[in-house]
């Protein structure tokens, strides 16, 4: 199986030992451990986090944990961007316009929209709350 030989490759499976006519023998930890994976891949799981918690046999809570509070940032994020989105096409606005200004750039200049852009670069998030 194709993605067997892709794990071993990555070193999240074990190579099991071969007969003495070159088969595998896989046993019941081989299988439990690809059951493992998919599972973690279906959860959203990288490969490459998935290789930590399979070596973290002291605190695989810990790994679960900081994996989940990655993904949870990564989905505040990702409503952030949709956020924004929405806001630029209900408002027909540029989508160079900084973070919170869809609503007020289409009042804008092309010239006042351009240094909004420059002043995000240099502001922090309470300076551009402020313009």
């Amino acid at each position: 199986m194709k993605s067997v030989r892709y794990h071993h490759q990555l070193g999240l499976l074990d190579e099991p030992e071969r007969l003495g006519n070159s088969h595998k023998q896989y046993q019941v930890r081989h299988l439990v451990r690809l059951l493992q994976i998919t599972r973690l891949t279906e959860l959203g799981v990288p490969l490459s986090q998935i290789e930590v918690i399979g070596s973290t046999d002291d605190d695989p809570q810990g790994a679960l944990r900081t994996i989940d509070a990655e993904l949870a940032a990564t989905i505040e994020r990702l409503q952030l961007i949709r956020r924004e989105l929405v806001a630029i096409l209900q408002h027909g606005t540029s989508a160079s316009l900084p973070e919170g200004f869809a609503e007020a750039g289409r009042d804008l200049s092309a010239a006042d929209q351009s240094l909004l852009l420059i002043w995000s670069c240099g502001f922090d998030a309470d300076a551009m709350r402020d313009l």
